[in-house]
């Protein structure tokens, strides 16, 4: 874990890598396996898309 607010670490992060979909996640783009309307699955994991 990090004490950095989110905004900072994705600041640290590769760009082309790196994306937050939510004010509470960052995900790797390498990473996701699908999306669908509001919502990125990443193997067992569902997380939701949100404004920013």
């Amino acid at each position: 874990m990090t004490l950095l607010p989110l905004s900072r670490l994705l600041e640290k992060l590769p760009a082309r890598q790196f994306m937050r979909v939510h004010r509470s996640y960052i995900v790797a783009l390498s990473r996701i396996d699908s999306i669908e309307r509001n919502r990125i699955h990443i193997g067992q994991v569902t997380l939701p898309i949100g404004e920013i």
